[in-house]
């Protein structure tokens, strides 16, 4: 019998010592180690998995804890002797649900949060586990920063590994072209594959550079489990944040002040529009769905911060309901978000070239339907970098000029299904106007036939490759595996790092 290409031992498949582990309550076999726990301590440690308070039913094998690179070696030998094949959870932000796979053994990531910061280097190493929030506030502390994630509670290891678009992008650029190297628990293979035997590698450009350009974007695809990334950092930014807020009627005139904003504020200015509905965050300021322009500014100083800021707002339409400009940095940006915790959550992602005048007005249509108050549309300038051409020597790179993501949250058990449903509803509104998708934030479980245009030509087989070869068995579960891994069939694939492709608008 084999499971995922690896024979199952029918034999006993006792759990190592020390690992912590929690079966499934109905799939002991005889003579396995009892550590099956009550159905209502997995089913808690099972939803506990993602950050939404609804999630699949899928029910994996085993959930393992692992706090050390060690637990993840003897985690993913187990799996190997039990024929189950392995999926990761970081910090279960992926709403396609990635970590959810029936029969097989998740390894949560989130107790491998440590931050080692070297002030003189400017360098930090920091567990895959570690949330966006923890990073932001220890660099502060430290005087620096990194572009983490936009939510509180994102896992660096998920995040990085689709690329990370996070804060002040349009200087920093992607979260993933500040890694130097990862540490990474590579699955093996029998005797003679080209790593035999589960075991912790550093990876980088050095030691194998097609691997860390497959670590820099590949996603939930990636062949093996990282458990530390070393990090590029920067001197901690000034930040002030400029937000006005107009009513949906008057989407066209704060859609052509962001457009005249897009083009003409520096990279330092992070530009995004966000939607809500009726009901929503701006509920108090009328009784309509809302459009807010938010411009950030990120600069070297307290004083260069605020020019700028001042400068953006200078001409902001006198339709605006509210208009504010205050001082802020990024842990408390990140702090301030108010969902309610325990809510339902999914999630949706196309790149355009097009611009805001175009895409907001059909999708603002869309907002105005929302079967939940708390959904959002986020459409930003922002998330490629400006200053200079985005790097092109890793597997992710921008697809284009402006991203739109839309974001559902609700109440579980009020419209389930409706919530779920709406972000892809969404996005169909701006069909005509795709191009591409970003792997962090596509809706894999809905729409998995857009996998390939979240990647140039090429890179998705490249990506196959890595995977052909690091782990020839397919022990670590991805996405790539339902199309790639099959198409390479053991071929080399052409290297991300001279991968032909159309030009990105900015790389040159």
């Amino acid at each position: 019998m084999t499971v995922a290409g690896m024979p199952v031992s029918l034999a006993a498949t006792p759990v190592p010592v020390g690992l912590d582990v929690l079966r499934r309550p109905d799939s002991s076999r005889p003579g396995d180690v009892a550590v099956d726990g009550p159905e209502g301590v997995y089913e808690r440690r099972r939803r506990a998995l993602s950050a939404s308070g609804v999630v699949p039913a899928t029910r994996p094998w085993a959930l393992v804890r692992v706090r050390t690179p060690a637990d993840v070696a003897e985690a993913l030998g187990w799996a190997r002797r039990c024929g189950r094949p392995v999926s990761v959870r970081s910090g279960g932000h992926s709403l396609s649900f990635t970590a959810f796979r029936e029969g097989a053994v998740v390894l949560d990531l989130s107790g491998l949060d440590s931050i080692e910061v070297d002030r003189g280097t400017r360098t930090a190493r920091v567990g895959a586990g570690v949330t966006s929030l923890a990073l932001a506030q220890a660099l502060h502390t430290e005087g620096l920063a990194f572009p983490v994630g936009h939510k509180a509670t994102v896992g660096l290891g998920g995040f990085l590994l689709a690329g990370g678009n996070g804060w002040n992008q349009g200087v920093w650029g992607s979260a993933a072209e500040s890694i130097r190297a990862a540490d990474v628990v590579l699955p093996g293979g029998p005797a003679g594959s080209a790593v035999a035997g589960p075991g912790t590698h550093r990876i980088d450009r050095t030691t194998d550079p097609e691997a860390f350009a497959a670590l820099r974007g590949a996603g939930p695809g990636f062949p093996g489990v990282v458990t530390a990334f070393e990090l590029h950092l920067r001197p901690r930014p000034a930040v002030v944040r400029s937000v006005a807020v107009f009513d949906g009627r008057d989407v066209a005139e704060a859609c052509a002040w962001a457009d005249r904003l897009r083009e003409s504020v520096p990279p330092e200015i992070e530009l995004t529009v966000y939607l809500a509905p009726r009901g929503g965050q701006h509920a108090h300021l009328t009784d309509g769905s809302t459009v807010t322009v938010s411009a950030t500014a990120f600069c070297a100083s307290p004083a260069a911060a605020e020019t700028l800021a001042r400068q953006v707002l200078r001409g902001a339409p006198e339709s605006a309901l509210r208009i504010d400009r205050a001082p802020t940095d990024i842990p408390s940006m990140l702090d301030a978000q108010t969902l309610p915790p325990g809510l339902g959550m999914a999630a949706q992602q196309a790149w355009t070239d097009t611009s805001y005048s175009t895409v907001v007005p059909p999708l603002l249509a869309t907002v105005g339907a929302a079967p939940s108050a708390h959904n959002s549309v986020l459409v930003s300038s922002a998330s490629y970098r400006r200053a200079e051409p985005p790097a092109r020597d890793m597997a992710y790179l921008p697809l284009g000029t402006i991203t739109v993501a839309a974001y559902a949250a609700w109440a579980p058990g009020q419209d389930d299904e409706a919530n779920r449903a709406w972000p892809g509803q969404v996005l169909d509104a701006v069909r005509p106007w795709w191009a591409g998708h970003y792997v962090g934030e596509l809706d894999l479980r809905r729409t998995p036939e857009l996998l390939p245009s979240c990647f140039r030509p090429g890179v998705l087989d490249s990506i196959a490759a890595v995977r052909a070869r690091l782990d020839p068995d397919g022990l670590v579960a991805g996405p790539l595996e339902t199309r790639a891994d099959r198409s390479v069939a053991g071929s080399a694939g052409q290297p991300l790092g001279v991968t032909e492709g159309p030009p990105h608008p900015q790389a040159s």
